[in-house]
């Protein structure tokens, strides 16, 4: 048979019988189904600097001189975390189930590349017979 190609853009490729993920293959014919996937963010650096900076606004409402460096040294720690937060963005992936398990075989932020993958992986599914 033929190989047909449904997808190659950006060193991934999807064909009735390989699903090729920039230097990973993997067969199609071990591919049971495929599904999206989300991946959240690590939020742990931002969480710890804006605890950082209430434990530094809590110290300088307890001290009794300190002018103010504490509440600055607060306010900066919970912004950067704050910022922090706020540019951490869910990643998407294409989750691939197979014989072996589930196997996250690529992870975008772009969730319309990982719609598009997706569907040439349910192409070449079906085209199998």
């Amino acid at each position: 048979m033929e190989e047909k190609v449904f997808f190659n853009f950006d060193g991934v490729t999807v064909s009735n019988s390989r699903f090729i993920v920039r230097s990973q293959t993997y067969a199609m014919q071990s591919v049971t189904s495929v599904k999206p996937g989300i991946v959240e963010p690590k939020r742990g650096v931002a969480i710890l600097l804006m605890f950082i900076g209430f434990l530094l606004l809590v110290g300088e409402m307890l001290a009794l001189y300190t002018a103010g460096v504490l509440m600055i040294a607060g306010v900066v720690a919970i912004i950067i975390g704050l910022i922090a937060w706020v540019l951490e963005k869910p990643k998407y992936s294409v989750i691939l189930n197979t014989s072996a398990g589930e196997h996250h075989a690529l992870i975008s932020e772009k969730k319309q590349d990982i719609e598009h993958v997706l569907q040439a992986l349910n192409q070449a599914i079906v085209s199998r017979g």
